[in-house]
């Protein structure tokens, strides 16, 4: 089970990078001219929806007082990728609003860059959870994991993309 855990917050930054790369991709036309990026919910309403999900992750697991003390790192942590992924978000957006055209070395670069970033923060998440984690019971545990797949905001397809779990399985298909 603890594989599969990993393995989910693997998937989140992999899907993260996928939507980095599609957001890339999207500001230069077949002809190398800058297009209209994807546009989805305002960077407020996107925020909002990940404290409900959040709070809503936290309330659902119905933590007792001892492992309230686990869920502060865990949350930290998590609210660190997602501020770095919103900051991300934000400085594509800048650099599209600004005409600015990267070139593929700086598009592989900006790509490894964040790759880098994403399994950093990745592994701080982890670290973060395997404390959180062992200190549920069974029931938790099985909730915890759906529940994680509802945090990330990335990738088409749902929140994890094509990393669904399904029961009886110990991790991505």
């Amino acid at each position: 089970m603890r594989k599969w855990i990993l393995a989910s917050v693997a998937a989140a930054a992999l899907a993260g990078a996928g939507v980095t790369q599609y957001a890339f991709a999207a500001g230069e036309s077949p002809t190398g001219g800058m297009t209209e990026p994807h546009h989805g919910p305002s960077p407020e309403i996107r925020a909002a929806l990940f404290e409900a999900r959040i709070a809503g992750m936290k309330a659902a697991l119905k933590l007792t007082p001892e492992q309230e003390k686990a869920w502060a790192p865990f949350e930290t942590a998590v609210r660190t990728a997602q501020k770095d992924h919103m900051d991300a978000q934000k400085e594509m957006r800048d650099h599209f609003e600004k005409g600015e055209r990267v070139s593929p070395i700086e598009h592989l670069t900006a790509m490894s860059d964040h790759l880098a970033k994403a399994s950093a923060e990745l592994k701080q998440v982890a670290d973060a959870a395997a404390p959180l984690y062992g200190a549920l019971d069974d029931t938790q545990k099985q909730e915890f994991g759906a529940l994680l797949r509802t945090l990330p905001e990335h990738g088409p397809g749902g929140p994890m993309g094509p990393w669904e779990h399904h029961e009886g399985d110990e991790g991505p298909r």
